[in-house]
């Protein structure tokens, strides 16, 4: 109901409010081309920390925060990665913007760099501080993947110091997610870092579990052979553990078996290598074993691995103890007590400690003391910053808590105010409403009495037709009674007057006479046509239009198509008799001016537009445009007009000419 009810308020909020228009993001060109150039001066390795704290300054001075937010973030990953004293300065200013402008996704960016910087020097507390923050703000924009690895960072560093019961509960939420997201090649990482976890909590069945779903998970990695190497290692080291000792050769075996494992990794390399013949020592076969040692201390020795030099001096010592010499094994010892020291490498100072009270027996007392002290310092060490995770976690916590609740608060607070909002715009329609339908009412009044005057000025114009059409029977009947009696009457005077005075043979007196005859037929065919009921009890139009061709003997050179839908009985006769003299006029007009070999007439019905389209082409030689309309044009216009119709006129000179005319039919 309460999710129902919020997005019947979001609807209406949308429906009554416009939301404001983006604004462009604009940015001086000299100043983005000078960011820009020195940017890539840096990437070139040219004067990296001056190329870069230009470009720090030229962002500086952009005004629009979204933009700056965007360079700040391309200066802070390389500043990072170049470990330049700058960093600090653009991470706080990319920090302090993000937060301002409310751009989560950056500040999240800012705190994972400002975690790994802090990593980098080696300050787990505040690398963990960051990453937590940074986790913490992805989480709240469903950034699964980003919001997996900084969980997997956290869990690095929680392993580190030992908190394996912490770093286990967010490797199974990392698990979790990589498998939603189907990032096999982090999950593989995960399981692995949960079998070394549970290594170190020796559930070492468990540890060896995990290990087995990192190799399967390897199976839909790409390039996962240094990977596959590195977990065989970390199962020997289970094996190992639980003294099965044939198993962690096996183990080991496999890692080095892997192609070209030195080029790839010279660490894993000499780790297995060092492995492998402590292993086979303490199985009592020494064939190779100091060999394999010496070998495993030159490559760490190479490479400057220092933690792996403690652990082969050590594993060389215990040699030499096994085979009772005495003076070399408190020399190697020494030798890895004294690395471990410079490496501030506890664990192996504590190791390297309990081998020499065992070799020395006299000096036991002194190096048992020293293991203690730094055991227990160690232990106490290692509670703080458990229980610094522990406090950094429920901090982050009790913020979500809150969180969650102020967000119940602003959701409560919305929806009490989108209720008054309703209620409030409710009332507002409704008086709105109210007005509208008096508006409606004074419309419809107001239409009423429109339609009323309509109505007189129909009756009033048909009065005005029905005198035109009485005018044009009064002038048709006059011409065939009058007019066309005293025609006929005059023309029979002139024949009996020719063979009274005995005029025979008159070839001019004949042609006369039928001139009056041919004045007659036009005469009669004109009071028809004058009289209303002309094109209403006369056959189909399209036969009258058919007989005028024939009347003028233009059936050779003139086509005419009238379409069958057209429904002529149902056309007023004013338009039928408009639409024939407009034939008649363009036919004349073809006659006289156009030399046309051919001429094409066509009437079509275009039912959706209520039209007749009424089209005259012919083959002549045209016209200008620009060409002053003679008579004939002005009456086809004039009459065109008359019917409330529309007429165009293409005509090019020597193409001929097209006119189309659309004739309404109501």
């Amino acid at each position: 109901m309460k999710q129902c009810l919020f997005y019947l308020v979001i609807c209406i909020l949308l429906i009554n409010c416009q939301s404001p228009k983006d604004k462009s993001v604009e940015i001086n060109s000299q100043l983005r081309d000078s960011i820009l150039s020195n940017l890539r001066r840096f990437d070139n390795k040219i004067d990296e920390e001056n190329s870069l704290t230009k470009s720090f300054q030229h962002v500086i001075q952009i005004d629009n925060d979204s933009l700056q937010i965007k360079y700040l973030r391309a200066l802070d990953y390389r500043a990072l990665n170049s470990s330049l004293d700058l960093f600090t300065e653009i991470n706080h200013l990319g920090r302090e913007k993000a937060l301002k402008y409310k751009d989560t996704f950056s500040l999240a960016t800012f705190y994972w760099d400002l975690g790994d910087y802090h990593l980098n020097k080696n300050d787990s507390d505040k690398a963990y501080l960051a990453f937590n923050e940074a986790q913490f703000l992805y989480g709240q924009i469903d950034e699964l993947e980003k919001n997996a690895l900084l969980l997997y960072n956290l869990a690095l560093i929680q392993s580190q110091a030992k908190d394996y019961t912490g770093a286990e509960v967010n490797l199974i939420r990392v698990a979790e997610i990589s498998k939603e997201i189907q990032n096999f090649e982090l999950l593989f990482k995960t399981f692995n870092s949960l079998g070394v976890s549970n290594y170190n909590l020796r559930n070492y069945e468990v540890a060896i579990t995990y290990y087995n779903n990192a190799l399967q998970a390897l199976g839909k990695v790409e390039d996962s052979e240094l990977y596959r190497a590195a977990t065989f290692n970390n199962l020997g080291n289970v094996y190992e553990k639980q003294g099965k000792y044939d198993l962690a050769i096996t183990n080991y075996r496999k890692t080095l078996s892997t192609p070209k494992l030195y080029d790839g990794d010279p660490y894993l390399y000499a780790m297995a290598l060092d492995n492998l013949a402590y292993n086979r020592l303490e199985t009592g076969a020494l064939q190779n074993v100091l060999p394999d040692m010496q070998e495993a201390l030159g490559i760490r020795q190479k490479i400057q691995h220092l933690a792996g030099i403690s652990i082969s001096q050590l594993h060389i010592a215990e040699y030499y103890q096994f085979v009772g010499n005495q003076t070399k094994a408190v020399e190697f010892a020494k030798a890895a007590n004294t690395t471990s020291k410079q490496n501030n490498n506890n664990r192996d100072i504590l190791a390297s400690w309990l081998l020499l009270a065992d070799l020395q027996p006299e000096n036991s007392y002194k190096y048992t003391t020293s293991y203690i002290q730094l055991s227990d310092s160690l232990q106490m060490e290692e509670r703080k910053v458990r229980n610094k995770f522990e406090r950094i976690r429920f901090e982050t916590e009790e913020v979500m808590q809150r969180a969650e609740m102020l967000e119940e608060e602003r959701t409560i607070v919305f929806l009490i105010s989108s209720l008054i909002i309703i209620i409030g715009s409710s009332i507002f329609i409704f008086y709105v409403q109210r007005s509208k339908n008096r508006s409606l009412k004074l419309e419809r009044d107001q239409k009423i009495a429109d339609e009323k005057i309509y109505e007189l000025l129909l009756i009033q114009s048909a009065r005005k037709d029905e005198g035109k059409r009485e005018e044009r029977d009064r002038i048709a009947r006059e011409l065939h009674d009058n007019i066309l009696t005293e025609l006929y009457a005059n023309r029979m005077n002139l024949m009996f007057y020719k063979y009274k005075i005995g005029i025979k043979g008159d070839e001019k007196f004949g042609k006369l006479t039928d001139n009056l005859m041919d004045v007659e037929k036009q005469i009669r065919s004109l009071s028809h046509e004058l009289s209303n009921t002309y094109f209403d009890e006369h056959k189909e139009f399209g036969d009258l239009i058919q007989d005028l061709i024939q009347k003028l003997q233009l059936e050779r050179t003139h086509q005419l198509s009238v379409d069958d839908s057209v429904n002529w009985s149902k056309i007023a006769s004013n338009i039928k008799m408009h639409t024939y003299r407009i034939l008649q006029e363009s036919i004349m007009n073809i006659q006289k001016h156009a030399e046309a070999h051919f001429v094409f007439i066509k009437f079509t019905l275009n039912e959706e537009a209520d039209k007749i389209e009424f089209t005259i082409k012919d083959d002549g030689k045209g016209f200008k445009d620009s060409k002053k309309p003679g008579i004939g044009l002005k009456n086809i216009k004039s009459r065109v007009e008359d019917i409330k119709g529309k007429i165009s006129i293409n005509s090019k000179l020597g193409s001929g000419t097209k006119i189309s005319i659309f004739i309404p039919i109501k």
